[in-house]
């Protein structure tokens, strides 16, 4: 905020300087979380700084020093036993030929599922109507589909977690093969429209249900891997998903085949 404030005022790059410049030098006042603190094994830093907080709130006394030591020594203890722990790596999400296929079916699934409802999210201009119009019918429709699903979920036997999956992407599917044939033809703007809102929610859809697949597979030492290698994967089909549409000049339908 205060960047884009110096840059509209100076009209030139010399906002974005001084921001930084600003930035820097007030850094230098912010003090390390006690936490961090903690876990690296600055005690006596840790103590200092929640007491300073404890100050600072007017709730400080001479007890609180002495519960304060107390906690810092048990944290302390903790911290010291949890690097005695084994540690895990990504490798052991692959450790097994089972574990190995279920983590790259979850890692392509999420590149797919991101870089298609991105890449349709970014290039919103492209559906007829106001974009603001168009994006609370998306939020509505999203609202609907995850409000059924789980109904569904919950009054179903037989509708799971792989049926979520199945029919989210049986959908997608089908709606992208619609896109492709009639965007040319005379309701090809409704369909466009009609399509996107449906494979974006969708694609939301999938992402609930992928996440949840991953945090119930997974065993509890390698569960935060696995959530932070899909979430990864999440992040890096949102980097490349705004290209897509430039698939067009190669031929037609390619950005949404």
């Amino acid at each position: 905020m205060v960047s884009a404030g110096l840059a509209y005022t100076f009209d030139c790059g010399l906002g974005g300087i001084g921001a930084v410049s600003f930035g820097i030098t007030f850094s230098r006042l912010l003090e390390e979380s006690p936490r961090w603190l903690v876990q690296k094994g600055r005690i006596e830093e840790a103590r200092r700084i929640l007491i300073k907080i404890r100050k600072i709130d007017r709730l400080y006394s001479e007890d609180f020093e002495k519960d304060l030591d107390e906690v810092l020594r048990i944290e302390a203890e903790k911290e010291e036993d949890a690097e005695n722990d084994k540690k895990y790596t990504f490798i052991h999400l692959c450790c097994t030929w089972k574990m190995l296929g279920q983590t790259m079916t979850f890692l392509v699934g999420f590149i797919c599922s991101s870089m298609t409802m991105y890449a349709l999210l970014f290039n919103m201009e492209k559906l007829s109507g106001s974009i603001y119009w168009n994006g609370a019918i998306i939020g509505a429709t999203r609202w609907i589909i995850n409000i059924t699903v789980s109904l569904a979920d919950y009054k179903l036997q037989w509708f799971g977690r792989k049926m979520s999956v199945t029919l989210s992407t049986v959908i997608t599917l089908i709606c992208l093969a619609g896109i492709i044939v009639f965007l040319k033809s005379a309701i090809g703007a409704s369909v466009l429209s009609i399509g996107t809102n449906l494979i974006i929610s969708m694609c939301a859809q999938l992402f609930l249900s992928k996440y949840l697949i991953v945090n119930e597979l997974y065993p509890t030492a390698v569960r935060n891997l696995a959530m932070s290698a899909v979430s990864t994967m999440c992040r890096v089909g949102a980097m490349f998903s705004p290209q897509l549409f430039y698939l067009v000049c190669f031929f037609f339908g390619a950005d949404f085949s």
